[in-house]
């Protein structure tokens, strides 16, 4: 802030709203940027907006409960997968198909790869594959395997927990002959990881390197190693391109932005959170292996950490970069029972339609701005910014936002958002509610009174009610106490 002095003009002080997420010192420490951001996204005008809610699509929960760890087109229809290794084929009316005649066995996240004539399915286990309503064993020469993916008709798989991958006949996804195989064998790392880029490329990676592979044209053997770098790949099922790059987090807990065997570390903002994940068990980033969470004008990469502990002591860690923009913010769902946010429930998404889908337990959730609750429950959104300091005592006499108003619905309760203020890092101080206002109701300013005096201050904005959001500013007014 740029504070007056007492005996002069006040002046509306705007707080920094347009610096996003930073999480990499303690939040006590952090100046000009937010130390929370749940469920809300900074937007090109330096404003903060709401992140989308999730609607019921499909429910096959009677059939299988279970987590849907995969979703993917095929054939104009949505394909899920479930940690069980049923199959269902949606269509475009959320009707429910089931196609489980051979389950995907292997006990991992299911990887799917479509063809020129079927979708193959791998989970660590013998290969599956789909055509038209009947999932069936691909082959019993094919290895098992844990990804599987499907470039000029040659068919590859990876074998679990071996630096060996395999390739069938051109054409010919049952045949797979024992002199059809290469080694990723540059060091001596399994393959965790595997990705066919849009540039044609094969990418197997390790926890310590990746090697890059491509289609040979000429020859005998029909494909060749080009490169392999020294970035590695922590996690199985944490890989995804997007922006013309694969984003990953890398052997040493970072974030990572790579192309070819250059990459960059784009997670600085949140390198203390990321190392600070107690439990990477079943984390995942979406939209594998090309599709990334692009919604509401925004792209979107996200990030979960399922088993992690979050700082409200409940499981569950989802982080999403807006890569465009280049800023963090967190998602949530909502524990009723503790009344603290909680894991976000999707385990995985896929653009479909012109829309999003997220695999849930039992069921496929529409991400939508509809709503903003997570099917019914809360989904609370939360702006929390860094301490404001100016090292002499400041007394403010008014705090205010200017946000999109006339939210409400007529002839009912309009809802509301909230203000509290932390004084010379104390408790927080009690919530101050404003109404949102009715249909009509557009003067955009709310004022929420004075915050006493301080020497630094902390404000937390926040609704718990089901509305868009669209914060354009932050302001207090006020003057310097003393010298």
């Amino acid at each position: 802030m740029a504070p007056k002095a007492r005996g002069g003009p006040e002046e509306w002080i705007p707080l920094p709203l347009d610096k996003g997420l930073f999480a990499n010192v303690d939040a006590d420490a952090v100046v000009s940027y937010e130390t929370a951001l749940e469920n809300a996204f900074v937007n090109e005008l330096g404003g903060i907006s709401r992140f989308p809610g999730l609607v019921p699509f499909a429910d096959f929960s009677t059939t299988d409960n279970s987590r849907v760890h995969g979703l993917r087109d095929f054939e104009g229809d949505l394909i899920a997968t479930t940690q069980r290794g049923s199959v269902f084929r949606i269509g475009q009316t959320g009707s429910v198909t089931p196609c489980t005649a051979v389950p995907v066995s292997g006990g991992q996240r299911a990887i799917m790869a479509p063809t020129n004539q079927e979708l193959l399915l791998a989970a660590g286990g013998p290969i599956v594959r789909l055509r038209q309503n009947t999932t069936e064993l691909l082959s019993d020469e094919a290895p098992n395997a844990a990804y599987i993916g499907w470039i000029d008709g040659y068919t590859v798989a990876i074998e679990a927990n071996t630096f060996d991958w395999f390739y069938a006949n051109p054409g010919a996804v049952d045949q797979w002959p024992a002199l059809n195989s290469e080694a990723a064998d540059s060091t001596p790392d399994n393959i965790t990881s595997f990705l066919i880029d849009p540039y044609r490329e094969l990418l197997f990676c390790g926890p310590n390197k990746i090697e890059q592979w491509e289609r040979l044209t000429t020859g005998t053997d029909p494909f060749f190693r080009r490169y392999a770098c020294g970035e590695g790949v922590k996690l199985p099922y944490a890989i995804v391109w997007a922006d013309n790059a694969v984003f990953t987090i890398n052997q040493k807990t970072e974030l990572v932005k790579f192309n070819q065997q250059v990459s960059n570390n784009v997670g600085g903002e949140i390198g203390l959170l990321l190392e600070g994940i107690d439990d990477w068990t079943d984390s995942w980033i979406g939209g594998y292996p090309d599709r990334p969470l692009n919604i509401v004008g925004q792209k979107f990469i996200l990030i979960q950490a399922p088993n992690a502990t979050n700082e409200y002591g409940t499981k569950g860690v989802t982080l999403i970069y807006d890569y465009r923009n280049k800023k963090f913010f967190q998602i949530y769902g909502w524990d009723n029972q503790q009344g603290v946010p909680t894991r976000w429930p999707g385990w995985s998404h896929w653009p479909l339609w012109d829309q999003v889908f997220v695999g849930a337990q039992g069921k496929v959730y529409q991400l939508t701005t509809s709503t903003y609750s997570n099917d019914s429950n809360l989904q609370r959104w939360l702006v929390r910014t860094s301490h404001i300091s100016q090292g002499n005592e400041f007394q403010i006499t008014d705090f205010r936002l200017r946000l999109k108003r006339g939210l409400g619905s007529p002839n009912a309760t309009p809802p509301t958002i909230r203000v509290r203020c932390r004084r010379d890092a104390g408790p927080f101080c009690a919530w101050i509610s404003r109404d949102l206002g009715a249909p009509g109701d557009n003067i955009q300013f709310k004022n929420f009174g004075p915050f006493g005096t301080a020497t630094s201050f902390m404000f937390e904005i926040s609704t718990a009610d089901p509305v868009a959001v669209d914060l354009i500013k932050a302001e207090v007014k006020g003057f310097e106490v003393g010298h």
